[in-house]
């Protein structure tokens, strides 16, 4: 049986975090949080300085903040046990979702329904001098005008480590201070957080046609090549016993495929038409003309029959028609969901002490199988117009045949 001084500690406990969670969130919205957050992020990946968000200031201060979020955690999360109130059923997520300005469905069913679970795992997994240690490595980073990958290695898992915190945190807010969980629900415009799944990467000419990046992508390397290196970084981030053996080629695919998944998102929401341009470079007559060639040439080295254009998970049905496909697969909360299931297969590739097997099947087997066809899908539009040049399929249907 608990004494009175028991219960008055843990009641203290609970009233402390329940401070320092709001705290946190009064210096900055959620939204703010976490464009920040990714912002400081890609400029440890990429070294990209975006001016506007990351300046010295707010790196020490926000620091600073998130590591008392850490540490406050650590210090009162065996007391928390009493905070029933916290814990929802399964069936109540969908309309906490619907009334929230932001939700964290990257956590798992079973994590949303008790973000103390989400508490437990993270500050067990090291020891907050550790943390302490990273966060100020992840500062000079960011600080930094040089570019180190082993930073990444680094601070790449105490990114993720550090996201699942704020969500659940955020819930705890939601559902304890604000009580917004409980509010009438408002419905808003989804684009209006499409920064929080991904921050603009592209260059300007890139948003204002997205299919220069698709264009782009494909002018590295080829389906067959992308594929590989999808393959490799799925086996890689599945053990962890191994890490990905060039850290620079990793953050290229990684970044490619940000950017792929950018660029669909944006074509499929404005529906943008794509109108191939000619003399691609010289010696084609478009982007796709040059593709089936290299395609071909593939197909004959391997000595492939029927040579068929590389298309290998992408349904039937959505041959003639990827855009639809596209429609599907890249609407906002998916989109969402790709990108973080993109962070935690780099955050595993880089680390031999975490592999995505603990992760939701979606973001496992389903997230490889619906970047294969994504990638196919854009690839398609791009070589179809030169197909149907070629008089071997009918012309492609895209929001102009709608």
């Amino acid at each position: 049986m608990e004494t009175i001084s028991t219960i008055e500690e843990k009641a203290t406990s609970e009233g402390l975090l329940l401070k320092n969670i709001s705290i946190f969130f009064d210096s900055r919205s959620i939204t703010a949080h976490l464009i920040f957050f990714e912002y400081w992020m890609e400029k440890v990946l990429n070294n990209k300085c975006h001016k506007k968000y990351i300046n010295a200031a707010d790196l020490l201060f926000f620091t600073d903040k998130f590591y008392n979020l850490f540490e406050v955690c650590y210090r009162l999360i065996d007391s928390l046990e009493a905070l029933q109130a916290l814990k929802v059923h399964e069936n109540f997520i969908a309309r906490e979702r619907s009334v929230l300005t932001y939700y964290p469905d990257y956590l798992r069913t079973k994590e949303l329904c008790n973000p103390l679970t989400v508490l437990r795992s993270v500050l067990k997994t090291q020891s907050l001098a550790f943390y302490k240690q990273i966060f100020q490595e992840w500062l000079a980073a960011g600080l930094s005008s040089y570019y180190d990958v082993e930073n990444t290695k680094l601070i790449s898992p105490l990114y993720g480590y550090t996201k699942r915190l704020i969500g659940a945190c955020w819930l705890i807010h939601e559902r304890l201070i604000s009580k917004n969980s409980y509010a009438t629900p408002v419905y808003v415009d989804a684009n209006l957080n499409f920064a929080l799944s991904c921050p603009l990467m592209l260059k300007q000419e890139q948003i204002s046609n997205p299919y220069l990046m698709i264009e782009l992508f494909f002018n590295f390397e080829s389906l067959s090549d992308y594929r590989e290196d999808l393959s490799q970084w799925f086996k890689t981030a599945m053990s962890e016993n191994i890490c990905y053996e060039n850290a620079n080629d990793l953050l290229f695919i990684h970044n490619q495929f940000l950017q792929l998944i950018h660029a669909g998102f944006l074509i499929v929401t404005n529906k943008i038409i794509y109108f191939p341009k000619s003399n691609y470079p010289n010696t084609y007559q478009t982007c796709g003309h040059w593709l089936l060639a290299v395609q071909e040439k593939e197909n004959s080295l391997n000595k492939l029959d029927p040579p068929g254009i590389g298309i290998q998970l992408l349904q039937p049905q959505f041959w003639e028609n990827p855009i639809a496909y596209c429609k599907e697969a890249l609407t906002l909360n998916k989109v969402k969901k790709l990108r973080y299931g993109l962070k935690e297969w780099l955050e595993a590739a880089f680390s031999k002490n975490y592999s995505i097997t603990t992760l939701d099947p979606e973001y496992i087997f389903g997230q490889f199988e619906n970047l294969q066809k994504i990638m196919e899908a854009l690839y398609l539009i791009i070589v179809q117009p030169a197909l149907a040049d070629l008089n071997k399929v009918n012309p492609i249907k895209s929001y102009e045949n709608e």
